[in-house]
């Protein structure tokens, strides 16, 4: 998962605030009238079945932001693992965009949310939810953002780095977890929540307690 340093977050909000001057959030907001996508219900298709193994979902992330990658060959390694894979996290809305056309999992945007300006963007685009960073927004921030994400039908993955990303989550409804490999925090959660997560490189037999709390796991490509 990527880390944003303070460089790159002043970066996000000087590009947020360019692409609201040039195209205000109203006028983003009618363009959903052309926009031939709807969200897929992420908890459906995400909550494993009783004592069954976790799903599999893959971080198609890092090959979006390979510079010599062609469309055509992201498209092919998409299809590639489509039908082993519950969704795909992609962190470029123009791949993203492009992949929606041809795939019929879910496309989570894996980016750093800081605005709903980018909650409604990623819609227009066709995703079919957005990650959230509770460790980079205050308790206020985060609870609007996923007040709105929900308001206009794209569910939410809260990524928990720690205790107090988690009790952000929790005031803020969130159903679906990513520990980001933060397995101390497994026994905090409440019941009946989706829990997605990478597996540890130093993984041990002994911890086979975590993989079965799973719903999901998370591979890389």
């Amino acid at each position: 998962m990527r880390v944003f340093t303070e460089i790159e977050i002043a970066k996000i909000q000087q590009a947020i605030s360019e692409k609201k001057e040039k195209f205000p959030q109203e006028w983003l907001g009618r363009t959903l009238a052309y926009t031939p996508y709807q969200p897929r219900p992420l908890p459906e298709i995400f909550k494993k079945p009783v004592d069954s193994t976790p799903k599999i979902l893959y971080d198609f992330s890092l090959q979006t932001l390979d510079t010599s990658a062609t469309q055509i060959s992201l498209l092919q390694t998409a299809k590639d693992y489509e039908s082993r894979a519950c969704g795909f996290f992609v962190e470029s809305l123009e791949i993203l965009t492009y992949i929606r056309r041809y795939v019929s999992i879910p496309l989570i945007y894996d980016f750093l949310i800081l605005d709903s300006y980018q909650l409604l963007e990623s819609l227009v685009y066709g995703a079919d939810s957005v990650v959230l960073l509770p460790k980079f927004l205050t308790q206020k921030q985060l609870k609007n953002l996923s007040d709105y994400a929900t308001k206009i039908g794209l569910s939410i993955i809260f990524r928990i780095e720690s205790k107090e990303d988690l009790t952000k989550a929790i005031f803020s409804k969130a159903d679906i977890l990513d520990l980001n490999e933060n397995f101390s925090l497994l026994s905090m959660i409440p019941k009946n929540k989706i829990i997605l997560s990478k597996i540890p490189k130093n993984f041990q037999e002994s911890h086979q307690n975590y993989f079965k709390a799973l719903d999901i796991i998370i591979l890389e490509l």
